[in-house]
This record gives C-alpha cells, sequence and structure tokens, in this order.
C-alpha cells in the first residue's frame, strides 16, 4: 500500500472518523482542529466507537492553527462548516503541491467551486458523505449510521478530471482503511439529491424543534417541503445537473418511501447548531438555492423565505 500524507482540515466528528481510520491504516495523518478536542486525542488518542467497531488511534500529527503546519500534503480532507471553505481554501494553499488532492467532504452546494476558484479545479475533487457520526465527548467520536458508500468525483458537473485513477485510487486508499468509498463520474446529481433532502428538513426541523418524522407527518410541513424541492429542482436543471428524476414528483416519491423513513427519530444538525449557539449553514442550502436562482432568472420564494427565518432565528441565538 501506498502511504500518503494526509492532512485533515476540520477535526469534527466526519473529520475525526476519517482521520482515525486512515491513521489506523499506516498513514501519516494531520488533524487540524480544536484545542478542546485535540488536547484528549494528544493524551489519550482517538476513541471510535459505533457500528465500525471500537477503536483507539494515536500518533497523529495535531494542528490547532494553520500556523502549526508544515510541508505539502498529498490529500487533504476538508471537512470544516461550509460558512469557513473560502477562508480555510486561503490557509491550505501554501501546503498544496503539484498533484496533491483537496477533497470536500462537506454539507450543502458551492464548496468545491469555492475550494477551485482558489486551489485550481484540477486540484479538487467532490465527495459525498452519507454517514452519520458525532463527538459524544473531547476524543470520542461515535459513528451511528451509514445509508451508503463515500462517493468521490468531479468538483463541478461536466468537470473532466486530469487524472480520474487518482481519484479511484483515493477512494480505494479509503476504502481499505475501513470507510466504504466509490467514484462516481456523476456525483454532482448525488450531491444534488442530498441537499434537496437538507434543503427540505433541516430548516423546518432547526425552526420547529422537530425531527425528520415529525415533519414528514404534518401535512403543512410536507406542503412547504415539496415547494422546497421543486424550486431546488428547477435550479439543478438550470445548471445542467444530470439527475436521475424526470420531474420533482418523481424525487419526492423517493423522498418520503425510501430517505426519510431510516432517518425518522433524526434530530437536525441545523436544530442542534442553533443550540449550541452557533451560525448553521443555510447560505450553503437554500441560501445557495436562492442566490443561483437570481443568477438564472429563476423565483424560488419559499427557499428565499426559510433562509430569512432561519437568519432570524440565528440573531437571537448565536
Amino acid at each position: 500500500m501506498l502511504l500518503m500524507r494526509i492532512l485533515i482540515a476540520g477535526a469534527g466528528a466526519l473529520g475525526s472518523v476519517f482521520g482515525g481510520f486512515l491513521r489506523k491504516a499506516g498513514h501519516p495523518v494531520t488533524v487540524l482542529g480544536r484545542a478542546w478536542h485535540l488536547d484528549v486525542i494528544r493524551e489519550r488518542g482517538l476513541r471510535i466507537e459505533g457500528i465500525w467497531g471500537s477503536h483507539t488511534v494515536g500518533d497523529f500529527t495535531l494542528a490547532t492553527s494553520p500556523d502549526d503546519l508544515a510541508g505539502s500534503y498529498d490529500l487533504i480532507l476538508v471537512t470544516v462548516k461550509s460558512y469557513d471553505t473560502e477562508t480555510m481554501a486561503w490557509k491550505l494553499a501554501p501546503f498544496v503541491k503539484n498533484g496533491s488532492l483537496t477533497v470536500s467532504l462537506q454539507n450543502g452546494l458551492g464548496n468545491t467551486e469555492i475550494l477551485s476558484s482558489v486551489l485550481g479545479a484540477g486540484n479538487v475533487v467532490s465527495g459525498r458523505v452519507i454517514f452519520g457520526a458525532e463527538i459524544t465527548e473531547p476524543g470520542l467520536v461515535n459513528v451511528t449510521v451509514i445509508a451508503d458508500d463515500v462517493v468521490l468525483g468531479p468538483p463541478v458537473q461536466g468537470a473532466k478530471i486530469p487524472e480520474p485513477d487518482k481519484i479511484t485510487a483515493i477512494a480505494g486508499l479509503l476504502s481499505e482503511s475501513g470507510i466504504p468509498c466509490r467514484f462516481d463520474e456523476n456525483i454532482q446529481a448525488l450531491i444534488w439529491a442530498k441537499a434537496f433532502y437538507n434543503c427540505a428538513l433541516n430548516p423546518l426541523g432547526a425552526l420547529f424543534g422537530m425531527n425528520y418524522g415529525q415533519l414528514a407527518d404534518n401535512q403543512n410541513a410536507r406542503l412547504i417541503m415539496e415547494q422546497v424541492i421543486s424550486e431546488a429542482f428547477k435550479v439543478a436543471l438550470s445548471r445542467k445537473i444530470a439527475l436521475p428524476w424526470d420531474s420533482p414528483g418523481r424525487f419526492l416519491e423517493a423522498f418520503y418511501r425510501d430517505m426519510v423513513p431510516p432517518t425518522r427519530n433524526h434530530r437536525p444538525s441545523m436544530l442542534q447548531d442553533l443550540e449550541r449557539g452557533r451560525l448553521t449553514e443555510i447560505d450553503a442550502l437554500n441560501g445557495r438555492i436562492s442566490s443561483w436562482a437570481e443568477k438564472a432568472g429563476l423565483s424560488v420564494p419559499v427557499n428565499e423565505t426559510i433562509t430569512r427565518l432561519i437568519k432570524i432565528k440565528e440573531k437571537f441565538t448565536v
């Protein structure tokens, strides 16, 4: 196995899981994160529990600031919140070498476009993550659920990757480390499907303190969610995304039948952010739908309204 020098840019729950499994597989891993979490990892190692077994991993290089980084990296996994993407991209630029890859493993839309504008599209890869994890205490991460493999692919729809074999190799490297992963040239359809799901459920759950099942069971919430998805569908088509559904109605069938039931009891991450007094990722979800719609000359009033409602809520909680 070829060892790679890897940087995890954002040691939250997902970043910790990726870093932990890659380090366990023998790769030199640097973790960039917050001291409250990294100090415990330094003393006791990183503990990972949950559906992928129990592991304790140590011997990381730990950094609480980009000033602590040195050299360059073969692979950078970006797992920061979407509102930190541009700031992080500029901080990472000095550590990107010719031939290295930076992978966005973030929520929302527009992250790879931002990374590409700073680091160059040929160095950036899109990732879709659909497993769940949470930091239950400093130094301890619990992997809670997985709905599908991690998927890697081109940074934007229709982009030609100079070396697709490199991305396939990274997918294989992650799979070998214990995180199921595959390459898909049409990853943007998967990212948009996740965005449809999150744009519909996350903000309403955050506004009303409801889990996904409660929203799906409420007729008024369903009507709003269906409008959110119909508007977002139009924006996706305007951006030439090759969606596997020929209409919003077809997506909604899958949404209610296949996507919501396994996550009925899930409390939205946006709700958890507000409860902790943090900013949400609304600008990369319904806010991105709104901004891209405006550029395309489309009207998305429900997404615009939901974005404003969350920003009002942030004003009183952050």
